[in-house]
This record gives structure tokens, C-alpha cells and sequence, in this order.
């Protein structure tokens, strides 16, 4: 009896011996791991704040490569997030996103679109954004392209739920003109009856990434692009 207890005994320590040594070395691979999984904290647009959307950009960066987070934040707030070091890049901005959050930015190759800004006013005597006085006029909250445009202008009310709401709005006669981009202004029904757009602005719009990780950009671009051609683009 006590041969089979020293026995029983023998295999409980070697059996525990193996299982420190095991956990021994998981703790120390572990530090690997999660530098092997950094994700990028991408701002996407509210536009594509659709759960569906993300979860796809999410899945297309991972075919490519990457482990991406997808934020969905205003331009603003994006640009202020990048600035404290809160988010990786963004899915779509302008070539003065550098110069607005003043941290180094690489663009993608992929240009997710040439868009112009449009004034969007009542069919009438309005032909450019100077003819306007004392219009009520609908801003998306956090765009940042039309900041130029609007500055010095008074009668501004700013929405929080980009040209959806503005249109909404603007059919409830509770403003009188409101600016959008092409993009946006497609995805919500384009130019009611009675109304016109008139272009105030063009840019080019791509991806972004911080600087120090341009590296990635190869794999960034090609889910970009995976992205694109899931929406039908």
C-alpha cells in the first residue's frame, strides 16, 4: 500500500511539474500574441454606421490581413481622436486631414471617391452660396469639408444625424437649404422635388492611416478595395 502511494504520488508531481512549466511558458509567449494581434482602430463615417457595414469591413481587413476595430465617429470627433491618439486612421477624409488633426498621415492608394459639395435651395433666384442672407441653413454635425464654406455665415444649425436628418428638415420646412455631399445626398433620396443643388466645393476622398503604420498600407489598400466591391462599388 505504501509503494502504491509513493507511486501515485510520484506521477501527482510530475504531472504538476508539467502543468507550471506549461503555464510558464504561455505567460510568456502571451506578450507576443497580443503585439501578433494589435488592431487598428479605424473611424468610419456614419454613413456606414450600419452594423452589416462594419462587421464586413472588419471580415474584408482580416481576408487582407489586418485586425481592424471599426469606430463609427463624426469627421470631427474623428480628427480630434487621432490628434490624442485614440484611433489608427480613417476610412474616408479629405487631403487636409493632416494639416486638420496635425499628426503624420500616409493616404491608401484607393480613391473611395472624387465627390463634389452641394447647396441644396429652393428652385429660385439662389445660384451660389454668397447669395444667401437670412436662410436657415442645415449643416451636417462634425463635416469637416464644408468648414471654409459656412465660415462667417450666421443662420446655421448644425444636425446630428447627417443629411438624413437634413432632409427630413428641410421636407418639414424647419430649414430653408442645407449642404451634403454627393455621396450622402445619393444615399438619402438625392434632390427633393422643387429644389436644386449647387455645387460649392469638389475633393477627392481616400482612406488614411498614421504614418507609423504605413507599413501596412499594401494590405490596408487591398481590403479597401475588398470593401468596395462587397458594396457593390
Amino acid at each position: 500500500m505504501a509503494r502504491f502511494s509513493r507511486h501515485r504520488f510520484a506521477r501527482t508531481c510530475v504531472f504538476a511539474t508539467i502543468c507550471f512549466v506549461a503555464l510558464l511558458l504561455s505567460f510568456r509567449l502571451l506578450p507576443f500574441a497580443s503585439a501578433d494581434e494589435k488592431c487598428l482602430r479605424i473611424a468610419m463615417p456614419e454613413i456606414h454606421s450600419d452594423q452589416q457595414k462594419l462587421i464586413l469591413y472588419q471580415q474584408v481587413m482580416k481576408d487582407a490581413g489586418l485586425c481592424v476595430h471599426p469606430l463609427v465617429l463624426p469627421q470631427i470627433r474623428a480628427i480630434s481622436a487621432l490628434g490624442s491618439g485614440r484611433i489608427d486612421g480613417v476610412f474616408a477624409a479629405k487631403n487636409d486631414l493632416p494639416d486638420m488633426a496635425k499628426v503624420a498621415m500616409v493616404p491608401g492608394e484607393v480613391l473611395l471617391g472624387s465627390l463634389a459639395g452641394y447647396l441644396v435651395v429652393r428652385e429660385g433666384p439662389i445660384k451660389s452660396f454668397s447669395d444667401l442672407s437670412t436662410e436657415v441653413l442645415g449643416v451636417p454635425l462634425g463635416a469637416t469639408w464644408c468648414a471654409g464654406i459656412v465660415e462667417g455665415y450666421a443662420n446655421i444649425v448644425k444636425v446630428p444625424r447627417g443629411t438624413a436628418m437634413l432632409q427630413e428638415m428641410l421636407a418639414e420646412g424647419r430649414i430653408d437649404a442645407m449642404l451634403a455631399d454627393a455621396y450622402s445626398l445619393g444615399l438619402t433620396g438625392g434632390v427633393p422635388d422643387g429644389y436644386k443643388a449647387i455645387q460649392v466645393d469638389h475633393f477627392d476622398v481616400h482612406s488614411w492611416l498614421k504614418a507609423e503604420f504605413a507599413s501596412l498600407k499594401p494590405e490596408f489598400d487591398q481590403g479597401t478595395r475588398n470593401y468596395l466591391t462587397a458594396l457593390g462599388r
